[in-house]
């Protein structure tokens, strides 16, 4: 408040003298006011909670110098050189870099008063040009002011160059036109561009997909114009603020610090663009490290479903031995023994039915054991243990398989032409079925067609649980069964290792 009025009681004070140092050199009323106009436009555009405080004090400086070059003739050209350098580091209100320097120095020498009206023109297109390789947010403003500015000083030393009847007093009256609107946009520029940089995190983030920090910070370096710009993880090795030239810009969450941003970007000097470049580069990191977590989560799945069915494969194995070995073994000592027995006793009719029992119970063992993969498949073997599987069958089987893929491949595909050959047979009809195994590349793959009656559900319980298993080593299963047309069952499972 105590700066708000020594300001106004400054700015007052200039005023005044303004005003009676233009009416002492019988300047005309309205051309007074419109000189007087001109200085304060500046400072009460400055005097708005617009934008940082050294960029309003620097367009405040503007103002007072062009008061001043009322009062004093020796300051006519102080406001250009203020006014260079408030468009120089708008509109961070900073100055970086060599070129932005150089430009400021060339402003001091116009403040001195030594450098002629071309010369002035030169600089605030120099200005203009500069200000065309920034950040886009902090362009437009800079680029026009000081174009504008220069096409006015320039036209008007050519035309007093070239026109005898050259009136200073209208030339004077368009620069001071162009000046009063440089001042009145300075707040529109600066809205403009804070709304631009508050977009920045969602322009940045849906730009284009990004391919990890290195790739958002490609993106944000384009948009900023740092194309030098790198974003790190926090817990990254490596990292040496001291190395090199650039700043570090440190990103937190919940005050924990998470990435930082290496850069040579002034614009980043602003803290809103700051804190947008904050908002946005947390927003990079959290979406990652969650795609991080959902992947090891996912890896951890599929290895929780492939011991599952490592286990369950184990299961059957087990059981499928302690039938073959044991129990049918068992009921084939039972079977002769009965039959010795009713050759002594003559009866039959009833032993003949037990016997009868036990031949379709050793059957039945038989066929649930061959529906069990040996243990021993890999590099070929499939074609031997299906060949076994298809001897079982009611139906003509044809198998072509010159293939060899790893020891879960083939189990897998063993228990898809063993699930595909018995709907075949007991749901389909069919009478002739082809089995086709080939490998492409590391994909191995079998086609089980038949001529049964088709229309098989693909949603059924044993079909799924197929689809779940190869689904386990990254295969698929593809199921088409048109009504009256027959089906054909296909299983494409990748080989985990390269066979020689």
């Amino acid at each position: 408040m105590v700066r708000l009025v020594a300001g106004a009681v400054a700015t007052g004070a200039l005023v005044i003298l303004a005003v009676r140092a233009d009416l002492a050199a019988q300047v005309g009323g309205w051309r007074t006011a419109v000189d007087v106009a001109v200085g304060v436009v500046f400072i009460v555009v400055a005097a708005l909670p617009i934008g940082p405080a050294r960029q309003r004090a620097m367009v405040a400086a503007v103002g007072a110098a062009w008061l001043l070059g009322s009062l004093f003739a020796q300051t006519l050209s102080l406001h250009q050189a203020a006014l260079v350098v408030a468009l120089v580091a708008f509109p961070t209100g900073l100055i970086h870099g060599r070129i932005a320097w150089l430009v400021v120095a060339l402003a001091g020498l116009v403040a001195l008063g030594i450098v002629p009206q071309p010369g002035v023109a030169l600089l605030f297109a120099l200005v203009a040009v500069y200000a065309a390789m920034r950040p886009p947010s902090a362009r437009w403003y800079p680029v026009t002011a000081a174009g504008v500015v220069a096409v006015t000083l320039g036209v008007s030393w050519s035309v007093s160059q070239l026109k005898e009847s050259f009136d200073p007093a209208l030339s004077l009256l368009d620069y001071q036109v162009v000046l009063g609107l440089v001042g009145v946009t300075f707040p529109v520029a600066y809205w403009s561009a804070l709304r631009a940089r508050r977009r920045l995190a969602d322009a940045v983030l849906v730009s284009r997909p990004l391919t990890g920090l290195d790739g958002f910070a490609v993106v944000l370096g384009e948009a900023l114009g740092d194309p030098t710009l790198r974003i790190h993880r926090w817990l990254d090795r490596g990292l040496d603020p001291a190395a090199g030239n650039r700043q570090w810009l440190t990103v937190s969450e919940a005050e924990v610090p998470v990435a930082v941003v290496a850069h040579q970007s002034a614009a980043l000097e602003d803290p809103l663009t700051a804190r947008a470049v904050e908002t946005a580069v947390r927003l990079a990191v959290t979406n990652l490290r969650l795609q991080d977590e959902q992947l090891s989560q996912l890896r951890a799945l599929e290895a929780a479903r492939a011991r599952v069915v490592a286990a369950a494969d184990r299961q059957r194995e087990e059981v499928a031995e302690e039938l073959g070995q044991k129990v049918a073994a068992l009921l084939g000592d039972a079977q002769a023994e009965l039959a010795e027995v009713r050759i002594r006793a003559g009866t039959e009719s009833t032993l003949d039915i037990v016997e009868a029992e036990l031949a379709t119970a050793i059957a039945e063992i038989g066929d649930l054991v061959a529906g069990i993969p040996p243990a021993t498949l890999g590099e070929g073997k499939l074609r031997d243990a299906l060949q076994l599987l298809a001897a079982r069958g009611p139906a003509e089987v044809a198998i072509s398989d010159d293939a060899a893929g790893d020891t879960d491949a083939e189990t897998a595909l063993f228990y898809v032409c063993s699930e595909a050959l018995a709907n075949a047979a007991k749901h389909a009809g069919a009478s002739r079925i082809k089995i086709d195994v080939r490998r492409y590349g590391d994909l191995l793959e079998a086609t089980i067609t038949d001529d049964g009656r088709g229309g098989a559900d693909a949603s059924g319980s044993g079909l799924t649980g197929l689809s779940d298993r190869l689904a386990v080593l990254g295969g698929r299963l593809r199921v088409e069964s048109p009504p009256g047309a027959g089906t054909t069952v296909t299983a494409t499972v990748p080989c985990r290792r390269r066979l020689s």
